[in-house]
């Protein structure tokens, strides 16, 4: 979350450094909304039941990248949409085929995090080892922030990027303006119609 915070950021200054406007975010034309609450929705249940029954973590998480990835395909010509779905759907399959995330504490020392680390108490996190599958998606990235320490993952990692390009992009692009109508375009030869005759 960290690392997302603080490219969301570097994304609204670099926008306005390059004459963007925030306001240019309303304008993108996003399609799809209700499925894209519906995957956090999906990701916050399984979330919140993760310590009641371990299962529904995964589950939520399955459902809320395949959700995801249906949004991203609807949005596909969005700058950075597709980007961060494939990070949700990145996080979403390691976490799937392990029923956690796995974690490198190698990363989390160096991320100066193991005095904080209890992966033990932790129902939706898991210390890397030799079983587990597709390792290197887990979240083994250290982000020594200074204000917020973390260790992530290259779904999380794309899921930031994709968010700060979106951004950028909706404060420097401007949207086309409203198309002329076929009446405009007739150009004027001067002549006087009949209605307008005295």
């Amino acid at each position: 979350m960290g690392l997302a915070l603080l490219v969301l950021f570097i994304a609204v200054i670099a926008g306005r450094l390059a004459g963007g406007r925030i306001a240019g975010l309303a304008h993108l034309p996003i399609k799809g909304l209700g499925i894209l609450v519906g995957a956090l929705a999906a990701q916050l249940a399984g979330t919140l039941l993760a310590g009641v029954a371990q299962p529904l973590y995964p589950l939520g998480l399955g459902m809320s990248a395949a959700l995801t990835g249906w949004f991203a395909i609807r949005n596909r010509r969005l700058a950075g949409i597709p980007l961060a779905g494939l990070g949700l759907v990145l996080n979403a399959l390691v976490v799937v085929l392990n029923g956690e995330m796995p974690v490198s504490e190698h990363a989390a020392a160096r991320a100066g995090l193991m005095s904080r680390l209890d992966l033990a108490g932790d129902p939706r996190h898991e210390a890397i080892g030799p079983d587990t599958r597709l390792g290197f998606l887990g979240q083994v990235i250290p982000v020594p922030i200074p204000v917020h320490r973390e260790v992530d993952s290259v779904g999380d990692v794309l899921l930031a990027a994709g968010i700060g390009l979106l951004v950028f992009t909706g404060m420097v692009v401007q949207p086309p303006s409203p198309s002329t109508s076929r009446w405009d375009k007739v150009p004027d030869t001067g002549v006087v119609g009949a209605d307008e005759m005295p």
